[in-house]
């Protein structure tokens, strides 16, 4: 309990009980979950490879609905709520290039239980990328994607500012 602030800034510092390893997939749905979408959560909660996987769940509405002042690049603003089912494994080591046995496992269940959602969501967060994600421009940007690409023309034109699923530059 407490303010935003507050609250997230003890997740920046890893505590040693946390695990080593997370890997999240980021979702928004738009329509509350149908009983086929609650199972699928269900069963892969308990089937998880570590105590520390999970399903976590922000509801949106009130002010993330309001569209800022000259528009915004978030295009989910219309979704009930956002989601990441997420996975953590492993113990934290001082021993550089130390690969958990576990890691298969764990990022082959994520991915799996990610994909299974799949029918029931929309979009995904681009502070959360899902890197392999088909479309991702479209998930991530909607339909300020192509205006997206014009801004960036003017202010980075070069691309000096990117990464694998960054938005590259529009053609002139």
């Amino acid at each position: 309990m407490g303010n935003w602030g507050d609250v997230y800034a003890g997740f920046q510092t890893p505590i040693a009980v946390e695990p080593a390893n997370w890997k999240f997939y980021s979702q928004f749905a738009k329509k509350p979950f149908p009983t086929k979408a609650i199972d699928v959560i269900s069963s892969f909660v308990k089937d998880a490879p570590t105590d520390d996987s999970n399903y976590f769940v922000q509801a949106f509405g009130g002010a993330v609905r309001k569209s800022p002042r000259g528009g915004t690049a978030f295009p989910h603003r219309d979704a009930l709520f956002y989601a990441e089912p997420g996975v953590g494994w492993g113990k934290r080591s001082d021993e550089p290039g130390i690969c958990d046995p576990l890691t298969p496992q764990a990022q082959a269940w994520i991915a799996e239980f990610s994909q299974a959602l799949r029918p029931y969501v929309d979009g995904a967060y681009v502070n959360v990328p899902n890197i392999g994600m088909q479309d991702w421009e479209t998930a991530y940007w909607g339909s300020n994607f192509g205006r997206l690409r014009r801004i960036k023309a003017d202010y980075d034109p070069r691309n000096v500012f990117q990464y694998d699923q960054s938005i590259p530059p529009a053609s002139r």
